[in-house]
């Protein structure tokens, strides 16, 4: 995507220079808080003078993906630094009163940035009338590491509450409607859209929420795992980690990661009963409240578990047993996928329908190219819905020898019709859909 021509917006938060064409406009790095190194973010004095908003964002301090294997490098040379509070906006040229899709990356809450270029939702803005916003917040030890007396948990979390708060406010001046607005996540992001919705002072920033691959089961099993982070880097600090140089607090991320206190997808992450969520007691009634007016769509991929299975699996030190080891591999996979994300989705999308009374549509997405020994793994479902070609060439994930352009063109088509018309508010008939490269978006998946 290259634009060259450029605009100014005037937000209430202060004037953006941003670039245009005569379909889109995309504004990158817009800030939308200010933290100090484990303070929770508050707002940012307005400015007055045009702030540059065309150059990529800089991105939370990180260590390489866990998942390079299957997303391949997405996040290399990008400029990364704890002042980060930012989020990217790419809208319809000319928009009024649209739709509005928030972004919540995954990546574990350790790894990713809301402004990489395979998250560009170009396809959604130009041709869905979506004005998107894209997220990026504090990750890691910055973000979701709670030392007493020094950093409070659920940093991340507040900042991606103050990111929503600054969409109700600005998101007009870009064409977008303040009070349609769809938050959309995957994975770590869809596990914070249902910490978002349970909790302090959320409620009218979320209307609808599409959720891909939630580790839902990852919300109560960090309950003990909060204070054995805390216990174990309290162990492995030697200074003061407000006087610590990132990259020392990258070294203690590390040090953390190779020796986890449980076997856990992501042992970072959002923590019940500290602000602003509640206690594990109240979040199923804090949730049944609110989801009963929050449509919602639910998804997973037939083998999420997969990049997972290595650490996760019930027989993973026998996988590389001759004959038998890749039988159980692919019983791991199948164990951690339904453990941690098909069986906990399917009983949300019951919850929301039976106990709240509201409105949820799952899906399985099963396509990958024949051949690929990944499978329809973690994370394959969000080229067909974010990103241009280009940024995702290359992902091992999407190589097989007989992947087809076309089918990809197709079924990417199709997903977005999908993800297009319910951000636009339109209403899924109840149910599961089962995803293949022959799915196709038509009118009858509709009320």
């Amino acid at each position: 995507m290259v634009l060259s021509d450029t605009t100014t917006i005037k937000t209430p938060s202060g004037p953006c220079v941003v670039l245009k064409d005569d379909n889109i406009i995309l504004a990158r790095g817009i800030p939308y808080a200010q933290a100090s190194r484990f303070q929770q973010a508050t707002p940012l004095p307005a400015w007055t003078e045009p702030r540059d908003c065309r150059e990529p964002a800089t991105t939370s301090p990180q260590l390489p993906s866990r998942l390079e294997s299957v997303l391949g490098p997405i996040s290399a040379n990008r400029r990364i630094g704890e002042d980060c509070l930012n989020l990217s906006v790419v809208a319809p040229a000319n928009a009024g009163h649209a739709p509005v899709m928030v972004w919540l990356h995954g990546g574990a809450f350790i790894s990713g940035s809301g402004d990489l270029d395979c998250y560009a939702p170009v396809d959604l803005a130009r041709d869905h009338g979506i004005v998107c916003v894209n997220v990026s917040y504090r990750l890691g030890v910055f973000g979701y590491l709670m030392i007493p007396g020094i950093a409070p948990a659920n940093l991340g979390l507040l900042d991606q509450r103050a990111a929503l708060q600054w969409i109700q406010a600005n998101i007009a001046s870009f064409g977008g409607d303040p009070g349609r607005v769809t938050a959309v996540g995957q994975s770590a992001g869809a596990d914070s859209i249902v910490c978002l919705l349970a909790s302090d002072d959320t409620e009218g920033l979320i209307h609808q929420a599409i959720l891909m691959s939630p580790p839902l089961k990852e919300i109560r099993d960090r309950i003990p795992t909060i204070d054995l982070l805390a216990h174990q880097a309290a162990g492995l600090l030697t200074a003061d980690p407000r006087e610590m140089s990132t990259s020392e607090l990258l070294d203690l991320q590390r040090a953390i990661l190779m020796n986890p206190v449980r076997p856990q997808i992501m042992p970072f992450g959002p923590a019940l009963g500290h602000h602003p969520l509640p206690g594990e007691s109240e979040l199923h009634s804090r949730l049944i409240g609110r989801l009963k007016n929050v449509p919602i769509m639910i998804g997973w991929t037939e083998h999420d578990g997969r990049p997972f299975a290595r650490w996760m699996g019930p027989f993973r030190s026998l996988y590389n047993l001759p004959v038998v080891g890749r039988f159980l591999e692919s019983l791991g996979t199948w164990w951690v996928t339904r453990s941690f994300f098909a069986w906990p989705s399917d009983a949300f999308r019951k919850q929301v329908e039976e106990d709240a009374g509201g409105s949820a549509t799952s899906y399985q997405f099963k396509w990958y190219p024949e051949g690929n020994g990944l499978q329809a793994n973690h994370c394959i479902d969000i080229p067909f819905v974010l990103g241009q070609p280009g940024a995702w060439r290359g992902a091992p994930m999407l190589m097989g020898p007989t992947k087809s352009d076309d089918e990809f063109g197709k079924l990417g088509r199709h997903m977005r019709l999908l993800y297009g018309g319910f951000i636009q508010g339109r209403r899924l008939k109840p149910g599961h859909l089962v995803v293949t490269k022959d799915f196709e978006c038509s009118g009858s998946l509709w009320q």
